[in-house]
């Protein structure tokens, strides 16, 4: 594994290199959205994040994980620039479709990380809070596949409803869900997706408990558990 070949502060340079360009693209979508050429800059900021993920996902399984990794982020990447110049349907829901097996490998490599014996490193914590957010944004992709495949599973209570829904209100109501916190500005409208939200919202308040649980496992080596 490449765990054996990197040193521990490069293991937590790739984590927190992931974090911040998570953090990034979560910043640029609202503040960008009604920029000419904002959506341009999130396809790159998108795509810098899906290289970090990439990184991370071989320094925490090895350069035998670089293929299927690279693989799903040039398809993904490559359907978002078609749906962005082409916005058909069926693109879209491809792209989407995509970003949510990416996501999904993402979330799988980083939630096995965690539970890894060892002392509590900063890149664990940051591991730890990109997996947060990239579990929101996993869930905002689901949101929009289920709204370009059913136009209508959401509704919009702020603002005139013209066109599809922005992307940073389907992420903005992802976080919140995910945090349990709820606004309201934007609320699912079929059986369908008002399942969807309250299955994410069972996932926040489980992921907290089951994270902590693993971090304190790991950390507890035999070692410490005969002190």
């Amino acid at each position: 594994m490449a765990t054996g070949v990197m040193t521990e502060k490069q293991l937590d340079r790739r984590a927190l290199t992931l974090l911040l360009s998570i953090v990034l693209y979560l910043v640029l979508g609202p503040a960008l959205e009604n920029h000419p050429f904002g959506s341009l800059i999130l396809i790159i900021s998108l795509y810098t994040m899906l290289v970090a993920a990439i990184l991370q996902i071989a320094a925490l399984k090895g350069k035998r994980a670089l293929l299927p990794g690279i693989l799903l982020a040039g398809l993904s990447t490559a359907f978002i620039m078609l749906s962005h110049l082409v916005p058909t349907r069926p693109l879209i829901a491809i792209n989407q479709s995509l970003l949510i097996l990416f996501f999904t490998a993402i979330v799988v490599v980083l939630f096995s990380a965690l539970g890894r014996p060892g002392a509590i490193t900063k890149g664990r914590l940051y591991s730890s809070v990109s997996l947060y957010l990239i579990l929101a944004m996993l869930w905002s992709v689901v949101y929009g596949l289920t709204e370009t495949l059913h136009p209508g599973s959401f509704l919009l209570t702020v603002g005139p409803r013209a066109g599809p829904i922005p992307r940073s209100f389907i992420i903005h109501m992802s976080l919140v869900t995910l945090t349990t916190l709820g606004t309201g500005d934007l609320v699912p409208a079929s059986q369908l997706t008002r399942m969807l939200v309250a299955m994410e919202s069972v996932t926040g308040v489980l992921y907290v408990a089951i994270t902590i649980a693993r971090l304190v496992s790991a950390y507890q080596t035999p070692d410490h558990s005969r002190q």
